[in-house]
């Protein structure tokens, strides 16, 4: 232990006592009787020194003999019973776990370092648990006031061994619930999820999932006309699989021909010719623009005039009507037919699933993207701690962040 607590400053706390006073556990209020006293020391944090409060405990008799106790603490403002800290410091050590996104170890030393005090990984592990153990989901997502559109989608947690669902507000971009399902899971599990957000109060309208045929068919099971809306972010990542598999197959053409810079060109250019018009640099801009003039009139050029028709369906179109007739104008192109991957790619937009692929055309107020974005913030928060031990410990996180960095601490002051 770093900080002498023996010579540490002594700060005496003493409790208000007053003529009336109001049993917690039966709540009837009385003439205040002192029936035993006792005092105990609190740590407490401070920039200058280490400070110690001595608290004096009194407790008052309870005159109501139906009442479960005999006797009751008198409260103390950032005291609780039987804590050897006070709420400032536990709220510190939290707000360092939750807001900085930083381990139970470096907490410990911070508050050594920073605040004169100390506090074991165990101990701040164990505020943080019992802290969040104080509310419920129900609670926490009344407070977050849904959107009414939701997302939702899996992730393997970091040290996992199963999937996990992921639930979020699409409009908000706010996770509202993570709980585990097995690594084969169907039907049954996606249902008890759903049922499971329908009892915290989520009534949805719209839903933005990626292709598992099993996420449509429950959620209009609880909720008959809710509006479909593919993830764009899914969508691409599938048409993309082919766009790299198309030019992976030129560039093997090329090799076979005996025309290795160019094969060795594409190779270096490879991740910028898949990257999307909309998340070009104006280095790509230059490179790409070069490139086509290179590789004009060849497979290439088809390739990226492919990619743009494609992008320009979901980037350019206004309504779903712009959105069918584009895809009509590119099926009408014989180009693609010569390729297996572009024909792939258009049987995928031809099929029925391309009407919830442009659901938001027709309903502005549903994004087109869902859960990734969520996913990526989650994973980072795993990453730090190298994932959670157990649901409960990451269900119990998962309150605390929403809690902190949704509601700025609504329900801790209360």
């Amino acid at each position: 232990m770093r900080h002498d607590l023996e010579n540490a400053r002594i700060k005496v706390i003493k409790p208000r006592i007053k003529k009336y006073c109001t049993c917690p556990y039966c709540g009837k209020k009385q003439i205040f009787k002192k029936k035993k006293e006792h005092w105990k020391l609190v740590k407490e944090i401070d920039i200058n020194s280490t400070l110690l409060l001595k608290v004096q405990i009194i407790y008052a008799k309870c005159s109501n003999p139906e009442c479960k106790v005999k006797s009751f603490p008198l409260p103390i403002k950032g005291i609780k019973k039987y804590q050897r800290a006070t709420e400032r410091l536990k709220r510190e050590a939290i707000a360092g776990i939750v807001e900085d996104n930083s381990t139970l170890l470096r907490i410990s030393r911070r508050l050594n370092r920073s605040f004169n005090t100390t506090g074991s990984k165990s101990s701040i592990d164990r505020w943080k648990h019992r802290e969040a153990s104080r509310y419920d989901f129900k609670e926490i997502i009344h407070k977050l006031g849904f959107s009414g559109v939701l997302t939702l989608d899996e992730y393997m947690p970091k040290r996992g061994e199963n999937y996990a669902l992921i639930a979020g507000d699409a409009v908000r971009k706010r996770i509202l619930y993570i709980e585990s399902v097995s690594l084969f899971y169907g039907k049954g599990e996606i249902e008890k999820f759903l049922l499971r957000l329908k009892e915290f109060g989520i009534e949805a309208w719209a839903a933005v999932i990626d292709f598992w045929v099993g996420f449509p068919r429950q959620l209009r099971k609880l909720w008959p006309d809710i509006l479909i809306q593919y993830d764009y972010f899914h969508i691409m990542q599938w048409i993309y699989k082919f766009l790299k598999n198309c030019i992976l197959k030129y560039r093997r053409e090329l090799k076979r021909k005996g025309f290795k810079e160019m094969e060795e060109e594409l190779w270096e250019h490879r991740w910028r010719l898949l990257k999307g018009r909309r998340n070009w640099s104006k280095k790509d801009e230059e490179i790409i623009k070069e490139l086509k003039e290179i590789y004009k009139h060849t497979f290439l050029d088809d390739i990226l005039n492919f990619k743009e028709k494609v992008e320009d369906i979901f980037n350019k179109s206004r309504s779903k009507e712009e959105a069918y007739f584009r895809r009509e104008s590119l099926v009408r192109e014989n180009f693609w037919r010569k390729s297996e991957e572009l024909s792939r790619i258009m049987k995928f937009l031809m099929s029925d699933k391309f009407e919830y692929m442009i659901t938001y055309l027709e309903y502005p107020k549903i994004p087109r993207c869902g859960c990734e974005g969520l996913i990526r913030t989650w994973r980072q928060i795993e990453k730090v701690r190298y994932g959670f031990k157990t649901e409960k410990g990451l269900q119990n996180h998962l309150k605390l962040y929403q809690i902190t960095k949704y509601l700025n601490n609504q329900l801790f002051e209360e």
